[in-house]
């Protein structure tokens, strides 16, 4: 096991895992508590100054590395039997290291929905302000003083900013300063990204938490790194009073058996933080959960809590693909490592400019259906009624442009540019569910995603696909859509896609008309997207913070029901989805569990 010295070390607290919201646990409780002794668990590798981890422009680089753990779903009837393959960050400072650096935070009424004392919006925003320095907004919902930089980044590109502006107004929609206030659920905006805006580095926690505490070799906070926590246990009373962890394997995923445990005792405290996939998994290993599970495992069953593992959320993502105008500035050849673009982006970040001081996305939106869409829109049209109608504030689909292919650039001709078009759901009505299969955390766990199981969703996907369409098409800096990429219609459809659009000397973008699917259209559009939809990496809802004899796992502190001591905190605690990318929920539940724990602990945090 890799580590700073733990051997004299009698931790208070343990935390379970390196992600976002736990980076700002330990952060929190090690800066205010100089004799509270907190012990982190990485299974991933230390971040500090990685290059890869403070340049925003790689993120892209990072995908296929080793600061993800990627887990497979069972195929699915679904998908056309499809697995479905979730990342999950595998690092100090998780999904925070490694994401695509979009700032988006959720809907008031989303944190309302929940029904959790200690968890409305107004409860919750003084945190949410807590922990961000806002750049671009000077909105009352924005924080002005919080480790966490927002800004537009080092580097934008003009000609989609501003082809964008004018194509979504064409099509009704608003176009705003600021789409983050957490009360804006349809509109379109200039998106900002965690950067900072004067060195350019990304705002992951690791950095903004906790590496300051341990560069300054602050004697209470110890991480040990490359190490999988196998078990917490549990006394007769089920208190939680250590944890069991062996070296992570070289591999994502093994059958070969792991050497035996390390055994570390907690004084006061365990937390689980290990993510929405393998926080059930830890929970299960050490007794918790659904005893058929268990059983079949051949796990000695401790504490009967049958949603552990259930109740499993994604936002459901889709992507197409446009060809730009050579003057746009897109980030394909800096995507492909051209020597010349790297030098010259290394040496424009050192003045935290260039690109990679930014994450490529410059435009994107939280969208609504008309009503007259929303007639036409099928299994959907009763969740509307029942759901979003009268909460305006959340969207049901959240699109942004990529200004670079997200692909394999060799099937194209060298040097053409193109912009990715992303569509996902915000709510997605199916479930899936996460179980171990064993007592071996080397191993994979039975992992259904649960895509597109309820009817509901794919229309909106639908939906989603036709209304980016129509926004790139009134861009005048987008040539054409790559048929390859979007769905394969018949040739002689009024929806095939148009290699190049048409436009003459007198084309005005409040003039073009919109496209006509015919049935047949529409099926092929719902059989492309079940081929092709993948991740938001924003899964959730594994462990969720609700009534016990409703599925929950923990209760509004965050505490794991039948236990004591055991609290868990990361994304698998929320109960239902949030209308934005997770990470600024994330950050949001490491800030209230550093609260809670602290008031369990009897101390005080700053």
């Amino acid at each position: 096991m890799a580590s700073t010295d733990i051997d004299n070390f009698e931790p208070d607290v343990i935390i379970c895992g390196g992600g976002t919201a736990a980076c700002i646990i330990a952060g929190r409780l090690a800066r205010g508590n100089p004799t509270l002794n907190v012990l982190l668990i990485e299974a991933g590798e230390n971040s500090y100054l990685v290059p890869e981890v403070i340049q925003p422009g790689s993120y892209l680089h990072q995908q296929s590395g080793s600061r993800l753990k990627n887990y497979p779903s069972i195929p699915s009837e679904h998908l056309r039997g499809k697995s479905i393959v979730v990342p999950q960050g595998h690092g100090l400072g998780g999904g925070s290291a490694v994401n695509f650096l979009m700032y988006t935070r959720a809907s008031a009424s989303d944190f309302d929905d929940w029904q959790t004392p200690g968890w409305t919006y107004s409860d919750l925003l003084p945190l949410l302000k807590k922990l961000e320095t806002c750049y671009f907004s000077s909105g009352l919902t924005h924080g002005t003083w919080g480790p966490i930089a927002v800004s537009y980044g080092g580097e934008s590109e003009a000609n989609i900013v501003r082809d964008s502006k004018a194509a979504v107004k064409a099509i009704g929609y608003d176009y705003v300063q600021d789409a983050q206030d957490m009360n804006t659920g349809n509109a379109y905006s200039r998106w900002a990204k965690y950067v900072d805006p004067v060195s350019g580095h990304r705002q992951d926690t690791s950095h903004r938490y906790l590496h300051p505490l341990l560069a300054s070799g602050k004697p209470n906070i110890k991480v040990l790194y490359s190490t999988q926590v196998t078990r917490i246990l549990l006394d007769s009373s089920n208190t939680a009073v250590g944890v069991e962890c062996v070296p992570s394997h070289s591999n994502a995923f093994s059958s070969s058996t792991p050497p035996p445990p390390k055994t570390i005792p907690a004084k006061k405290l365990v937390i689980a933080s290990c993510g929405s996939i393998a926080t059930p998994g830890l929970l299960e290993r050490s007794g918790i959960g659904r005893k058929e599970v268990l059983e079949k495992a051949g796990i000695e069953h401790l504490v009967d809590l049958p949603g552990v593992g259930e109740n499993y959320q994604d936002h459901n993502l889709i992507f197409n693909t446009y060809e730009v105008e050579e003057k746009v500035d897109t980030h394909d050849a800096f995507f492909l490592k051209t020597s010349s673009i790297l030098c010259s982006a290394e040496s424009d970040f050192k003045q935290g400019k260039g690109k990679y001081a930014t994450n490529f996305v410059d435009f994107a939106g939280k969208i609504r259906p008309t009503e007259e869409a929303v007639s036409k829109m099928g299994a959907f049209k009763h969740q509307w009624e029942s759901y979003y109608k009268n909460k305006p504030d959340k969207p049901v689909v959240l699109q942004a442009i990529v200004n670079c292919l997200l692909g394999d650039h060799s099937k194209f001709p060298q040097g053409m540019k193109f912009i990715s078009y992303g569509n996902y759901t915000a709510y997605a009505a199916s479930r899936g569910s996460v179980h171990v299969m064993g007592k071996n955390v080397y191993e994979a766990p039975r992992f259904d995603s649960g895509y597109l199981s309820a009817p509901e969703d794919l229309p909106m996907l639908v939906w989603g696909y036709k209304q980016g369409r129509e926004v790139c098409r009134r861009m005048r800096c987008i040539v054409g859509e790559i048929p390859e990429l979007n769905p394969p219609f018949d040739s002689q459809s009024k929806a095939a896609a148009q290699r190049h659009f048409e436009r003459g000397d007198g084309w005005d973008v409040d003039k073009v008309q919109n496209i006509e699917y015919s049935e047949e259209d529409e099926k092929v559009i719902e059989e492309w997207i079940r081929e092709n939809v993948r991740t938001a990496w924003h899964p959730l809802g594994t462990c969720a913070m609700r009534a016990k004899e409703q599925g929950g796992v923990v209760d509004k502190d965050l505490r794991v029901y039948g236990t004591s001591n055991l609290m868990v905190a990361d994304m698998s605690i929320c109960p239902e989805n949030v209308g934005s990318n997770t990470n600024n929920t994330a950050m949001l539940v490491g800030e209230k569990a550093a609260v809670l724990a602290a008031r369990f602990l009897g101390v005080e945090i700053d």
